[in-house]
Order: structure tokens, then sequence, then C-alpha cells
């Protein structure tokens, strides 16, 4: 393997990606989420619940709800970082308090830090049917330069 077949199977990774993302197709465009304005937070957005994204007792399935908190950590982080940088999450802590049930969640990210090469983001998810806290989370995330990438940082 020459040292560009990576940076290159990355190049297509991304090209893929993005043509998923202008079809409309990805899953996380599948599960409605929509921003909220809130002066508040760094980033607000919600959820609708329905029978997809529930478990059997009604309430949206904690695996989704750790990922709505990713997604709004991730944005409110990549909002402030460098163009062409990397951010990937590298812990999520979340604590499930209640059931979320009536809806629509809400999720309020708050960066805690933002560093050059770490980001800390606390998230708080309410069910706004009953303005209950739902869970709350830690999600940290390593940021990367622009150029990491290209000279094979990220590679494993």
């Amino acid at each position: 393997m020459t040292s560009s077949e990576p940076a290159e199977a990355r190049r297509l990774a991304r090209a893929a990606h993005e043509a998923v993302i202008e079809s409309g197709d990805h899953l996380i465009q599948e599960l409605g989420l929509r921003d909220v304005p809130d002066d508040d937070s760094d980033l607000t957005i919600e959820l609708d619940l329905n029978s997809r994204i529930t478990n059997p007792r009604g309430g949206l399935q904690g695996g989704l709800m750790a990922t709505v908190a990713d997604v709004v950590a991730g944005r409110a982080v990549f909002a402030g970082v460098p163009s062409g940088s990397v951010c990937v999450t590298s812990d999520l802590t979340i604590h499930y308090l209640r059931p979320l049930t009536v809806g629509p969640g809400r999720a309020r990210a708050h960066v805690v830090q933002r560093g050059r090469s770490r980001a800390v983001v606390n998230v708080d998810i309410v069910d706004m049917g009953t303005g209950r806290l739902s869970a709350t989370c830690a999600v940290a995330f390593s940021i990367f330069p622009g150029d990491a990438a290209a000279v094979g940082v990220l590679e494993t």
C-alpha cells in the first residue's frame, strides 16, 4: 500500500458521505432532527417521537438518545474549530434519568471547553411534553487540524 492510498480512500469515503447527505438519505436526516433557536445554549435540536424510534413502553430508545446527544455536541464543537479540522467523539457518558415518552425531545448543548486538540460538551435532553429532564450527558472530542488527515495522523 502506498502512502497515498489511505488519503485516496478517505477522499472517496468523504465524497460518498457528502453524496448521501445531499440526497437526504442519511440515517441522521431520517430521524428528523431540527435546530431550535435557544439563546441559552451553544446549539439546541429537537426530535419528535414516533413508533419507529420508541421502545415497547413508548420511550425513546436509549441508543438514539445517546446519538442525539453526540450529534448536537459534535455540531456545537465543530462550529468553533478551524476550517478543515476533524472532530471525533472520544468519550460519551450518559445518565438516563427518566423515560422520554411524550416529546418532542430537546437536546441542549453547552460547550464547556474547546481547545486546540480537545473539547468537552455537556448536553441535557428534556422531554418537552412533560418539561422533565430525561438524560444528561458529557461528550468529549479529539480535534485534529485540517492537515492531520493528509499526513495520516488519523490512521489506526
